[in-house]
């Protein structure tokens, strides 16, 4: 007896129809949804470190000098400074790389990126993995806007400012 499967077919239009969706949003229902996702695709890692008691995957330990600096400093770094460098090092850059130069897939593209933007936050091993997550949602959606209008580097700048705003506003 065969075991259950999903329909790889069913799933690959499912997931094209829903990117296609995403892609045409109107910028601003785009950057909310996006700076939204960035929070829900936390919710699993959240739990599991509320119940896996670790201090390795632990991802409270974040950037240790930002507090010492005062709210206006936090901001400017936080809010400008940061997600316009970490865009175009963690986004912009390798997602050209990989879609232009070597011609692969649009997934390894994100993958790539997402390993890059965890890699380039280690503070800890639990931060590692929690800005893994967090890139995922990045670079899915500069891929998203990249080709079609050409606005994803800015809108993904703004989706990162305003995440780092609230943390900035929490630290």
């Amino acid at each position: 007896m065969e075991p259950f499967r999903l329909d790889d077919g069913l799933m690959t239009r499912f997931f094209h129809a829903a990117s296609q969706r995403l892609a045409g949003l109107n910028p601003l229902l785009f950057i909310y949804l996006t700076w939204l996702a960035t929070y829900v695709v936390l919710l699993p890692l959240i739990l599991l470190d509320n119940v896996v008691v670790s201090d390795a995957l632990h991802q409270s330990s974040g950037p240790t000098n930002l507090p010492r600096f005062n709210m206006g400093e936090r901001l400017w770094v936080g809010a400008v400074i940061t997600p316009v460098v970490e865009t175009a090092l963690f986004q912009w850059l390798p997602i050209r790389i990989v879609r232009t130069w070597l011609k692969l897939p649009v997934w390894v593209a994100v993958l790539v990126s997402a390993t890059l933007f965890g890699f380039g936050h280690t503070y800890s091993i639990g931060y590692v993995v929690y800005t893994f997550m967090i890139g995922l949602v990045l670079a899915y959606a500069f891929t998203l806007k990249d080709y079609r209008q050409g606005q994803a580097y800015m809108l993904i700048c703004i989706v990162h400012a305003i995440r780092n705003t609230v943390s900035s506003l929490l630290m």
